[in-house]
């Protein structure tokens, strides 16, 4: 944040805005990933409604190939020339059919405009899930999750919606193309409404309420609730909801405030929800600044609602608290009628002392009747997802196939490290001993590990009593920690110290002890601290490798440690679900019959992953682990938890692709499973491991892999270090 003041304030002409500008927007732009392919619109209006003063158009159509977006259109009862366009997307709360969305429709077609309404990806009629209560909402922890993985994000798909959006707009000769108006709702709608104004110039003006620093739980001009110095921007907040928090924009500096600014000198309204000092604002004076380079405040203004947060002003979208302050500047810039006949308007249609909207009941604004779903096949974010990825790993292993062995495992490292972030060790960390106790058959010490400032890993080393010289170490790693490591494990651990090896048990960073707290679903401190991270360029799972990798180098720097004889278990100490589950559901809104458990793939994903960093490390062990990222694109739900995922990891080849590059050491993969926390089945799982079969096979005995969950571990690792 520093840095980005200290360029910021050598911001003084138009041409050095440009240049602050410029490499920011390209970094936003990459940030986005892969954008859906064009297509078509193919619109088809599927049924009309004339109201009192104003009609509605119910349509549909194609964002990109297969995939369909419902809209309801507002227009004007007649149309002389060209009209406004407008288009307003709606918040996290629910779809186009709330009745403020409505409501909005309806004023400003009687006031003359062409008004968009659509559902976004996942809601209304395009829920991918089921119609309960947030599941609109909650799906998003799923789609963020897929589209991550198959190298874009949910803002882009939204982002593309929007842009198609204006794209139909523009199609119709009734709207004056130079005068389109995007509306983002308050929570979650400003966000794709700016980054869409920040990338399509075709918008004339922006007004993405809760956005650009104007967050209701953060309010800067509140000292009580103001988290940064004012004369800092703000970076993104904590949130699970990957359209809230854009990869690398603190990092790579396109923050909040930016994104906004970057459409200077078109309009921008800097709207809030509820009632502000928007002159106490740092990012005011900012805006400010941008616009008066380009001698155009007078494209500068600002809406709000009123009261506190939380209290009686909050809105579903953009009520009438909201709209008061907006109307004035849509009238000042588009000659747009105030519906208010007590307001100041220099606009003399005025429509009526006060809107009378007669909200229509929400049936009245289906789109998809079975006819036309059954035409359009509308295809599923996963379906979609998956075909991309699969695209992506198949090229990958199409580079591996044209490189030796050694040149395999040398390429894998380059491409994951570039999807992980910071990983690598501290080769000399910091070791304080806490204690030494002897317990039958073992001796234990706790340590605690330095890794970074602010960083430390407890972790506890158990060594045989009965062994002398340099003994073999196994690294035992699960999400649950080195307590519920010993709880479930303890008969292969004391089967390990019996066979004259060493055991550590690490607690890395949010793990065990060190974890903020033990929930396990998406309002988790864990999820929001894995989105966090992405904002600074690394992953959770870049940081708890390069936390192992530390581990491994202090064991390797231990007198009673062989450095050449250490083995990775990674283990997963949670239930699986049954392969006959009735019902999958959401991880935040659980009501069926059966529980449906969060999956828990950490240990296995670190322990790959170690091997591959780590040549000396000699046996691998996965117990319960993921089988493939792939596999969480199978299906609409999905229950692998936020901080196992790595965005845009597909383009790097999958997990079965990491483990066949180890295939000059001992593996066991056992009881792997799919997205679904399902174990899967022996057909399925010789397809999935194809690429580790066909290393191994000059080799066979090196690995050995397991269809079910069970014991077999200790065993094994005696016999491969």
């Amino acid at each position: 944040m520093n840095a980005e003041k200290r360029e910021w304030d050598q911001v003084n002409t138009v041409a050095d805005w440009e240049r602050f500008r410029d490499v920011r927007l390209q970094a936003l732009k990459l940030s986005l990933g892969i954008f859906p392919a064009r297509s078509p619109l193919q619109a088809r209006v599927v049924s009309e409604f004339r109201g009192d003063g104003y009609r509605r158009e119910n349509i549909v159509y194609q964002s990109q190939p297969g995939f369909w977006v419902t809209a309801n259109l507002y227009l004007p009862m007649e149309v002389h020339g060209q009209a406004p366009g407008i288009m307003i997307l709606h918040s996290l709360h629910g779809p186009k059919t709330q009745f403020e969305l409505q409501d909005m429709g309806i004023i400003w077609a009687r006031a003359g405009c062409v008004v968009l309404v659509m559902d976004e990806v996942g809601y209304g009629e395009r829920i991918e899930t089921y119609p309960w209560d947030r599941d609109n909402y909650n799906s998003r922890y799923i789609i963020g999750e897929q589209l991550y993985l198959a190298g874009s994000s949910l803002t882009t798909w939204m982002v593309w919606d929007a842009m198609r959006g204006i794209d139909l707009l523009c199609e119709r000769t009734n709207v004056n193309k130079k005068e389109i108006i995007l509306l983002g709702a308050v929570a979650g709608g400003g966000d794709p409404a700016a980054v869409t104004a920040a990338l399509d110039s075709r918008v004339a003006a922006v007004v993405p309420f809760n956005f650009g620093e104007a967050m209701p739980e953060t309010s800067r001009f509140i000292p009580s609730k103001n988290l940064w110095p004012l004369d800092l921007a703000e970076p993104s907040p904590g949130d699970w909801d990957t359209t809230r928090v854009i990869q690398r924009n603190v990092v790579d500096q396109f923050l909040q405030w930016f994104i906004c600014a970057s459409v200077a000198p078109r309009g921008f309204v800097y709207s809030y929800e509820l009632g502000w000092n928007v002159e106490d604002l740092p990012a005011w004076s900012r805006y400010r600044k941008v616009w008066g380079l380009y001698r155009a405040t007078g494209h500068l203004a600002e809406a709000h609602g009123f009261g506190p947060f939380p209290g009686p002003g909050e809105a579903w979208n953009i009520g009438p608290a909201q709209r008061r302050s907006l109307y004035p500047t849509l009238e000042r810039w588009f000659g747009i009628p105030v519906p208010f006949g007590d307001s100041n308007s220099q606009i003399y249609e005025n429509l009526a002392p006060r809107p009378e909207v007669n909200r229509r009941p929400v049936d009245d604004l289906v789109v998809l009747m079975p006819t036309v779903a059954a035409e359009i096949r509308n295809r599923s974010v996963h379906e979609i997802a998956r075909e991309q990825g699969q695209a992506q790993v198949q090229v990958a292993r199409r580079e591996l196939a044209k490189l030796p062995q050694d040149k395999r495992v040398q390429w894998m490292r380059t491409k994951w490290a570039a999807k992980l972030g910071d990983i690598e060790p501290n080769t000399h960390p910091l070791a304080v001993t806490e204690w030494t106790k002897q317990v039958p058959e073992a001796e234990v010490d706790a340590v605690s590990l330095a890794i970074e400032p602010g960083v430390t890993v407890p972790l506890l080393l158990l060594k045989p009593s009965s062994a002398r010289g340099r003994r073999p170490v196994v690294v035992a790693v699960a999400e649950g920690g080195k307590d519920l490591f010993l709880a479930e494990r303890s008969p292969e651990i004391q089967s390990l110290l019996k066979g004259g090896s060493a055991v550590c048990l690490p607690d890395l960073r949010g793990t065990g002890e060190t974890s903020p707290d033990f929930r396990r679903d998406p309002d988790s401190t864990e999820s929001i601290h894995a989105n966090t991270l992405l904002t600074l360029g690394d992953t959770l799972v870049g940081l708890r490798l390069k936390d192992l990798r530390t581990v491994v180098a202090y064991l390797g720097g231990r007198p009673e440690i062989d450095a050449a004889r250490i083995g990775l278990w990674g283990d997963s100490l949670a239930p699986t679900n049954p392969a006959d589950l009735i019902l999958n559901e959401v991880p935040q809104w659980q009501i069926g019959p059966q529980i449906e458990h969060q999956a828990e793939p950490l240990g296995g994903l670190l322990a790959l992953l170690g091997a591959l960093y780590e040549p000396e490390i000699r046996a691998v062990a996965v117990n319960g682990g993921l089988v493939s990222f792939a596999s969480v694109l199978d299906d609409s739900f999905s229950y692998v938890p936020q901080d196992s995922i790595i965005p845009d990891i597909l383009e790097a080849g999958d997990l079965a692709d990491v483990a066949a590059v180890l295939s000059a050491r001992a593996l066991r993969l056992n009881g792997l499973i799919d997205g679904l926390d399902r174990l899967v089945p022996e057909t399925l799982l010789k397809e999935q491991l194809g690429p580790v079969e066909d290393a191994y096979r000059s080799a066979p005995s090196a690995l050995a892999v397991g269809k079910s969950l069970g014991s077999g571990s200790s065993d094994w690792f005696l016999k491969h270090l």
